[in-house]
């Protein structure tokens, strides 16, 4: 299996980063997030981000389904 990350970025980027084929998930929670991306992708994303003006970093994988995840952190 593929190293999988996230990538965290402003709302304000969700346009560009869309423009770049991810799909952006939004929450009141996490804020604005593309998961489940593997680390290369990752990489180039970020890099085009930046480029474009925009603030966005490389988070590790956080599983969604886990019903305990929010809960121990």
């Amino acid at each position: 299996m593929a190293d999988l990350v996230d990538i965290v970025l402003p709302a304000a980027a969700q346009a560009a980063a869309e423009a770049l084929g991810l799909k952006v998930q939004r929450s009141v929670t996490s804020g604005a997030r593309v998961r489940d991306i593997r680390r290369d992708e990752a990489a180039l994303a970020i890099e085009y981000l930046r480029e474009w003006g925009f603030t966005a970093r490389i988070v590790e994988h956080t599983p969604v389904d886990e019903p305990n995840a929010a809960r121990t952190a």
